[in-house]
């Protein structure tokens, strides 16, 4: 099979991955629903809700990320874990489909389908929830800017329309290089393919963190800062650590493409 990109075998393909990955993604969305519904469920009891203030709904960040986190890793590191298994690693090989339409269907159901399927999950529960919270309770704050103009708080707010979430908008990133790092570990080990990869990106984290810390230390201490001011502006770091975060996404894909060819030889 040459390694060509061909739409017609590309569309071919991806309904044939459906009927073995779709079953694993269903059953992730299900568990995603079910855990959703629970902590929403938990949160927002009766008794909860007599003395309802700003703080009620703000389980919902460390949820949306943690979930958000595991929803991600979990598809993505589900996706080549069957070429660990030579039966079904064979058949996946003897696929006729290149090696670049094997790769981009992966692409296509762990990232392109996943993320939009949980934001909408996560949406469509909070805004089910929080709806049925403001049919009977209100909760706003009001005060008056510099201009006179009076400004309302609604503490009641739906998830993605809060200004807690609008903070998250400099990490887009940080799903494809989830995605990018737990594809990786799927086609690398041979088993316990989620557990090895969360472990080497504890060691890496932890690792880099520590190198950067101890780099910085050495760098600026007993010195003080004169000239430019770049990286005192948090729009510069936010810049860098974006450019950073793609293209270690687009080195960690490109690696499983490598390890995909070589399974494919």
């Amino acid at each position: 099979m040459n390694n060509t990109f061909n739409m017609n075998r590309f569309g071919l393909l991806l309904k044939r991955q459906w009927l073995d990955f779709g079953k694993i993604y269903l059953m992730s969305f299900g568990v995603l629903i079910g855990i959703l519904a629970l902590f929403y469920s938990i949160s927002l009891t009766s008794d909860s809700l007599k003395n309802i203030s700003s703080n009620t709904l703000n389980f919902r960040y460390p949820l949306f990320l943690i979930t958000g986190f595991l929803f991600a890793s979990i598809i993505a590191n589900s996706y080549f874990m069957h070429l660990g298994q030579k039966p079904k690693a064979i058949i996946n090989i003897l696929i006729p489909a290149s090696t670049t339409e094997k790769f981009l269907s992966a692409i296509f159901y762990t990232l392109i389908i996943a993320i939009p399927s949980y934001l909408l999950c996560f949406y469509v529960i909070d805004f089910a929830f929080v709806s049925s919270v403001r049919a009977t309770h209100t909760l706003t704050s009001s005060y008056n800017d510099y201009q006179g103009k009076k400004v309302v708080i609604d503490h009641l707010a739906y998830f993605f329309s809060t200004e807690t979430v609008k903070d998250f908008y400099p990490f887009y990133y940080v799903p494809p290089l989830i995605n990018g790092v737990f594809l990786l570990g799927s086609i690398f080990f041979k088993s316990f393919h989620y557990v090895k990869t969360a472990i080497s990106v504890m060691i890496f984290g932890v690792l880099w963190v520590t190198s950067i810390i101890f780099v910085m230390q050495k760098l600026t201490n007993n010195t003080v800062w004169v000239g430019n001011h770049y990286w005192q502006d948090e729009r510069n770091i936010f810049l860098i650590m974006s450019l950073t975060g793609i293209l270690l996404t687009l080195l960690f894909w490109f690696i499983s493409f490598i390890r995909l060819k070589e399974k494919e030889a």
